[in-house]
């Protein structure tokens, strides 16, 4: 399967070496937790040190590394970005060379304005890329959940309902595809819906294409397991080293 093969890609050496040379700055919430497990499993692995570090915490503002912190709150991606420009405007990070934040899955819901979300979400970071031009910004696709499936999906088709997964992973998908043509050429961007959609199926809702989580990488339907951390990990640590190496 793919997901097996994109879990036992190595972190060479040398991208480990740029990785430790460079300062990351990641707002999240729960599934970023779970992505930065993932790299901490990986290195301790490879038996390399790369610090892994929150926001404020004693260390945190020397070296390179990984600095991370809880953005905002859930089910108010607004209060995330307001946040992410808080702490990068307060100096908190000290001069990041890489910065990114990520919306939650739960951030989106049938009813979500997914146009007007990816306009706030782009013009944040392209106004904080002026205000800081040695900060590498990156745009990160929001992440996704299963489809509900089995007896339960039935009844509440029967029922004239809409099984769960669909219309949210629609309004995911649609800001992520505007997200894509916004910083997809630029090079600025980590698709990690494309990697949690990796070999889930062909799905549709309402006539269009919708991208699902795979359920070989969650444990609850939304959140990572131990193989979708590894994943995205890999994916994600290959991707800061490729841009550290170019800098």
């Amino acid at each position: 399967m793919k997901a097996a093969k994109a879990s036992m890609a190595q972190i060479t050496p040398a991208e480990w070496q740029a990785l430790s040379n460079r300062r990351v700055l990641f707002g999240h919430q729960s599934v970023g937790q779970n992505i930065l497990e993932g790299i901490e499993s990986l290195a301790a692995h490879a038996g390399v040190k790369l610090p892994v570090t929150k926001l404020q915490e004693p260390g945190s503002a020397n070296g390179g590394g990984i600095i991370h912190f809880f953005v905002g709150q859930n089910e108010d991606p607004a209060s995330k970005l307001k946040d992410f420009a808080k702490t990068l405007e307060e100096d908190k990070t000290k001069a990041a060379d890489i910065a990114l934040v990520k919306f939650c899955y739960i951030d989106f819901k049938e009813n979500s304005n997914a146009k007007a979300l990816a306009e706030q979400y782009s013009s944040t970071l392209d106004r904080l890329s002026q205000q800081f031009p040695n900060t590498h910004f990156v745009a990160v696709t929001a992440p996704l959940t299963v489809v509900q499936t089995g007896p339960k999906a039935w009844i509440k088709r029967l029922l004239g309902r809409t099984p769960s997964g669909l219309a949210d992973n629609l309004r995911r998908r649609e800001f992520n595809d505007l997200i894509r043509t916004h910083y997809g050429q630029s090079g600025r961007l980590f698709d990690l819906a494309k990697i949690e959609s990796q070999d889930s199926g062909s799905y549709e809702y309402e006539n269009r294409p919708i991208e699902v989580l795979s359920p070989s990488f969650t444990y609850d339907d939304g959140h990572l397991n131990d193989q979708g951390k590894k994943v995205v990990a890999t994916q994600l640590l290959k991707y800061l080293a490729s841009l550290s190496l170019k800098n």
